[in-house]
């Protein structure tokens, strides 16, 4: 049963609502003024408050901010005679619901409550449903995992700039997103780009767009992905591998919300929220000169740290069992159990890759395994890591002690052909993203 407040001095507009309105089954609790408006709210939440604007204490109007508090304020309808119309319209840019003029019918009131309430039911239904998109992912009930779904509930409705810190595998996209979905955003864009995947021209084009002719292969003008990301979200992920000739320019739109394609003669104006991640100790690289302090503090109004996978032992059993179940339905398997032992074993690794490593182990196990319950042999990644060094060791002819370089180039050729030239997979399988492995190909001289 919704439960409704009448605020109104007069005792006849009192007695019509509590009258209507309680034949209709709502709960309905009626006061005279300002002041036991606020005390009314003070006992109890009420889901509707139907306010008169003209009160003999306050203001209806000035009232709002003091009625719309808490998580889930309450839907507040304003009654106001046709002189103050205007005043209603102001009342809700300040956030009230809707107004109901005097002198009003039975079926008028019945209906603005009604439509208010349905309305408040919609937007708690799509509330609930953005929140599952935005931790759908986020696998875990340890404190740490608790911690950072409060830090995200907290943040996720600003649109100061984050920055997301965290070593490589922890899931820092995930938070990102989760930042995104939770938030005022939730509806528009979610605009992710890898800065260590484009360098110089490429980079700053896919950012800020281009004009015709702006640079050679320029053919067509292109909008960046600020543009792309306009009233949305642009997360650029592996911000410490952006390079110094670009860091002004971002600089520049973080601080005055333009953009000016390669090659353009004029600013455009951009509404975006910025979120940044790195793996990387960006204090390390203002040392070295190599990422400049101001942009560092301008991503940095809010720093999110993502705790290790060995910093929460306690949701390695939760992770694997949804990463087994996910794998399965890949691989068109049924979904597998998972053994005492096996749970054991994964929970007492140190996963220097993080999650990304847990799911890789786990999805390599599923696909190899042929039976429906996982055991302790099959989930054992340090046997999976020392038959590939083995096998990468006896490449090598003679006395030759191969280098660290030479072990990580076959290393990195053997997956690569156990994954039939599939770099997403390879990278995946190595616990490294695409950037990465791209990286250490060109290192190596691998053909790509």
């Amino acid at each position: 049963m919704s439960s409704i407040l009448v605020v109104d001095d007069e005792r006849g507009i009192r007695a019509l609502c509590s009258d209507v309105l309680g034949r209709a089954g709502y709960e309905v609790e009626a006061v005279d003024c300002a002041a036991g408006a606020l005390a009314a709210v003070a006992r109890r939440r009420f889901d509707l408050i139907l306010c008169d604007i003209n009160l003999p204490d306050q203001d209806g109007v000035s009232l709002l901010p003091r009625l719309l508090t808490g998580d889930e304020p309450p839907a507040v309808l304003l009654i106001t005679a046709y002189p103050s119309i205007d005043t209603a319209v102001r009342g809700m840019k300040l956030g009230a619901r809707d107004y109901i003029g005097k002198p009003f019918s039975p079926d008028e009131l019945r209906l603005v409550v009604r439509r208010a309430l349905d309305e408040d039911e919609l937007r708690r239904a799509h509330g609930e449903l953005t929140k599952r998109l935005a931790y759908g992912s986020m696998i875990g009930d340890s404190p740490a995992m608790q911690q950072l779904r409060s830090t995200i509930d907290k943040v996720a409705q600003s649109d100061a700039t984050v920055l997301i810190t965290g070593e490589s595998g922890t899931g820092k996209e995930l938070v990102a997103r989760a930042l995104h979905f939770a938030g005022r955003r939730a509806g528009r864009a979610f605009m992710p780009v890898n800065c260590g995947a484009l360098v110089g021209t490429l980079l700053d084009s896919e950012l800020f767009g281009h004009t015709r002719g702006a640079f050679t292969g320029a053919d067509t003008a292109k909008r960046g992905l600020f543009l792309a990301a306009d009233t949305g979200t642009l997360f650029l992920d592996e911000i410490g591998e952006l390079p110094l000739e670009l860091q002004p320019k971002l600089l520049r739109a973080l601080q005055d919300g333009e953009v000016k394609p390669v090659g353009g003669t004029s600013a455009i104006r951009v509404d975006v929220r910025v979120i940044a991640a790195t793996n990387r100790a960006l204090e390390e690289g203002i040392k070295s000169q190599t990422f400049r302090e101001d942009l560092y503090y301008r991503l940095a109004v809010i720093t999110i740290d993502v705790p290790p996978l060995r910093n929460r032992p306690g949701d390695i059993a939760l992770l694997a069992r949804h990463f087994a179940e996910q794998a399965a339905l890949r691989a068109e398997k049924s979904r597998p159990a998972m053994t005492d032992a096996a749970i054991a074993h994964l929970v007492a690794q140190p996963w220097p890759g993080n999650v990304r490593e847990l799911e890789n182990t786990i999805e390599r196990a599923v696909i190899l395994s042929s039976s429906d319950v996982l055991d302790l042999a099959d989930v054992s990644s340090h046997s999976g890591r020392l038959a590939v060094a083995t096998t990468g060791l006896s490449t090598f002819a003679g006395d030759h002690v191969p280098t660290l370089d030479e072990l990580e180039r076959t290393h990195i050729l053997r997956v690569l052909e156990l994954c039939e030239g599939q770099k997403t997979k390879a990278a995946s399988m190595l616990g490294i993203n695409r950037t990465t492995l791209w990286k250490k190909l060109r290192q190596y001289g691998i053909d790509s």
